[in-house]
């Protein structure tokens, strides 16, 4: 994978963890306060896989980034889409980015 397009997709993958992280402190689309239910939904289906996604770029394992990008298009996209426009629809751009370095696949240095 080209250095740039892996650092970019590892960095936007510690950005993914961190706009995560400020979903658990605050429900942009509601004005009840995050319940706990809602905590470990985002736990294990936005920060676990962008920080599984983070390692696996940063140590080239192609396979493990697919499945990684797989665990994260149905909550990605939702967020992309639920509210146009807004913060969220980042997500849908790390999403992308993730993508093309999934398909860039890794390069050994030489």
């Amino acid at each position: 994978m080209r250095s740039g397009v892996k650092w970019l997709g590892f960095f936007l993958s510690l950005l993914g963890i961190g706009l995560s992280f400020l979903f658990l402190f605050d429900n942009p689309y509601s004005e009840q306060a995050v319940s706990s239910s809602t905590q470990v939904i985002v736990v294990l289906m936005l920060i676990v896989p962008s920080a599984v996604m983070a390692i696996s770029i940063w140590r080239g394992l192609r396979l493990l980034m697919a499945i990684s990008l797989i665990w994260l298009a149905p909550y990605s996209s939702y967020f992309a889409i639920a509210s146009i426009p807004s913060i969220w629809n980042v997500v849908f751009l790390i999403l992308l980015v993730q993508f093309v370095a999934t398909i860039l696949g890794p390069i050994r240095s030489k």
